[in-house]
């Protein structure tokens, strides 16, 4: 008997040609956040991205993937939802939970990802964060 081929994983299809230049757009954009040292500002840019963005989940889900990548999505999503963040507006905040629920569909960020950061330093901005989730999810 001959032995069975290994089983190839599930490919994901290529992005469409807007997909596609909206995720360099994203990745373009992505490189302001370098100019910008002070955390509330970096926050503020990576949100209105995100608001920015809300209409492609293809490019929003590379931001949030980049963050993630990067080790900053706990920090400037916790800082988004900081109170008192002069660079931050409501819409902002609502792209965040926008963006964390395509993300969270699409496996790039899991609930033992959200778990740990609401038990990290912005604890309770992501207690806040995981309600409006929760609320956006229903």
């Amino acid at each position: 008997s001959r032995p069975t081929p290994p089983q190839t994983p599930a490919v994901k299809p290529p992005p469409s040609p807007a997909e596609a230049e909206s995720i360099a757009q994203a990745d373009m954009e992505l490189g302001l956040l370098a100019e910008f040292p002070d955390a509330d500002a970096q926050s503020g840019i990576a949100s209105a991205m995100l608001h920015a963005h809300s209409d492609a989940p293809a490019s929003q889900n590379r931001i949030v993937e980049r963050l993630k990548q990067d080790g900053r999505l706990e920090t400037l999503f916790g800082e988004v939802f900081r109170e008192d963040n002069p660079y931050v507006e409501q819409p902002h905040k609502k792209a965040i939970v926008q963006a964390l629920d395509t993300a969270l569909s699409r496996g790039t960020v899991t609930s033992d990802d959200l778990r740990a950061f609401s038990r990290g330093t912005y604890a309770q901005e992501w207690q806040q964060i995981g309600a409006a989730l929760g609320d956006a999810r229903k």
